[in-house]
């Protein structure tokens, strides 16, 4: 079923523009990555879509923009940061898709790891 599925398939929060789902990956060490899927969730390679920046807004200090490259295997969109020791962020994703830019700012917060509890 189309949009049937948003589970992560690779630990990180899927979100859709239209019928193209993408799943943005944060290490809290500073690698972030980009898949893209279809409607139905089938990967598509990351030449899908075009020039993936994500900028990373922090409490303290000025933006982080990480302009993303094609992995190796042409299956994600890649790149390196400063880590992530804050206990929430904003994360602007932006790429251009079928010639339109897109962006959508996601408040990131940091994972509780299992078994955890999150303070409040």
């Amino acid at each position: 079923m189309a949009h049937g599925d948003h589970s992560p398939h690779y630990g990180g929060i899927v979100l859709m523009n239209g019928d193209l789902h993408f799943e943005v990956v944060v290490d809290p060490e500073g690698s972030y990555r980009v898949y893209f899927s279809d409607e139905l969730r089938r990967e598509l390679p990351a030449s899908t879509v075009s020039e993936v920046v994500l900028t990373v807004v922090r409490v303290q200090g000025k933006p982080e923009a990480l302009i993303l490259a094609v992995d190796e295997s042409g299956e994600s969109w890649v790149g390196k940061g400063r880590p992530i020791a804050e206990p929430q962020v904003t994360i602007r994703v932006a790429y251009v898709f079928e010639q339109k830019p897109y962006w959508i700012d996601i408040p990131w917060t940091r994972p509780v790891p299992a078994g955890a509890v999150r303070a409040t």
